[in-house]
């Protein structure tokens, strides 16, 4: 028996299907079920009882299928301890994000950094969509996403927290003609100049505004820069309701965030993300409490 077979088991006797337990595990129905035949080949007895009106542990599988839990829940618990004793003095923080959060986190790494001057930091910027795919294979501490929950649900070994529902607004500088506008709508934006993020995952707009190769003015993952050239021109930028609402460009005018109108609405979750396997270290979650604070505020 692998940890594979057993995780089939316990699922298919907590769904009493083996159709419901491979759609949650995101594998074909056939390959649990030939899994689980080899089982109980190789074990000498059958597990489950299967027929028409779902499938049932036999006398032996419940036998089977409680040491199958309570072996995934040690393996599951050591693994934590080992992770914890690991990381019970970590001094570095890996952290992933899409360029939405980046202002929030500039400021957070600040303020938490004047309180514990020993930890350092290690911040990407990445697409969100190559976040959620490459996550489980990468040693960073915990992400932060903008993603569906299907999307997140599909993901083996990840856990998530919501964080915030949001939309998509556009920000111009004072020489746009959007600047005097309250809200705008997508046709609005017509055959408007774009600046870019090159990690930015706005696919569904920029399909409905059939945007061109010649209307994208800049494409960068300077901040700065994208910034710098819609306070200087009329063009637009893409990005999420908190993105940059504290920052002192906006506070001073330089530049407008706003929204798009109601007909053109994009609700957006945002999420934090880690893996399931090794948690939260204190330090993380001592750095997410005072990345949340400053969110909240």
């Amino acid at each position: 028996m692998n940890f594979e077979q057993m995780a089939y088991i316990v699922n298919v006797a907590n769904e009493m299907s083996i159709s419901k337990a491979a759609e949650k595990l995101f594998i074909s129905p056939s390959g649990m079920s030939q899994s689980i035949t080899q089982l109980e080949n190789e074990l000498g007895i059958k597990i489950f009882n299967r027929s028409k009106q779902g499938v049932t542990p036999t006398f032996e599988g419940k036998i089977v299928i409680s040491k199958a839990i309570t072996l995934l829940n040690t393996i599951k618990q050591m693994n934590k301890e080992i992770y914890e004793y690991k990381n019970s003095n970590q001094t570095h923080l890996k952290i992933l994000t899409a360029p939405t959060f980046s202002f929030l986190l500039e400021e957070a790494l600040v303020n938490f950094n004047s309180n514990k001057s020993d930890i350092t930091f290690e911040v990407l910027e990445q697409n969100p969509t190559y976040i959620i795919q490459n996550f489980n294979t990468q040693n960073y501490d915990f992400a932060l996403i903008h993603a569906s929950r299907d999307e997140l649900k599909k993901e083996k070994n990840i856990r998530f927290e919501h964080i915030h529902e949001g939309h998509i607004c556009i920000a111009v500088g004072k020489n746009s003609p959007f600047y005097s506008m309250d809200t705008v709508s997508l046709s609005d934006l017509g055959d408007s100049k774009f600046v870019m993020y090159n990690s930015s995952d706005y696919k569904k707009v920029l399909k409905l505004i059939k945007l061109s190769a010649n209307q994208v003015l800049i494409k960068s993952n300077s901040s700065s820069l994208l910034f710098e050239v819609i306070k200087e021109s009329q063009a637009v930028l893409f990005l999420h309701d908190f993105s940059i609402k504290k920052s002192p460009m906006v506070i001073n005018g330089e530049i407008k965030i706003i929204p798009l109108k109601e007909e053109d609405y994009f609700p957006i979750d945002f999420w934090l993300i880690y893996l399931e396997t090794k948690g939260l270290t204190k330090i993380a979650k001592q750095f997410i409490d005072e990345f949340f604070n400053i969110f909240k505020n």
